[in-house]
């Protein structure tokens, strides 16, 4: 074989280790590329764990704390209405009192 041969042979199996080396970093490119989606999903669904667990406890914090707000609303509406009936009972009671009072000041004359 001459030089020529060689140097020709030589740079072929450069070229090839070129070509190997660009797959393997196109491989080890896509590999990083997969890790990563399935690292993003895992904790994606991590999250959504989390995010289910905490809004739970909350609920049943909310239950403990603050009541069921059914039951508070209907609570709130009875005594309203209690309320309600008895200035109404006052209003009824103290009518011909205060009707009395308005007629005397407006016919008084005070000088």
């Amino acid at each position: 074989m001459d030089a020529t041969a060689k140097a020709h042979i030589g740079i072929q199996k450069l070229l090839q280790a070129e070509q190997d080396a660009a797959e393997i970093v196109a491989k080890a490119k896509q590999d990083k590329v997969a890790r990563l989606k399935q690292a993003k999903a895992e904790a994606d669904e991590e999250i959504a764990a989390y995010k289910a667990q905490r809004q739970a406890q909350f609920e049943v914090f909310s239950k403990d704390k603050l009541g069921d707000s059914g039951a508070h609303s209907k609570t709130t509406q009875s005594a309203t209405e209690e309320e309600l009936l008895l200035i109404s009972q006052q209003v009824a009671g103290n009518k011909d009192t205060m009707m009395n009072m308005l007629l005397q000041s407006v016919t008084e004359v005070s000088v």
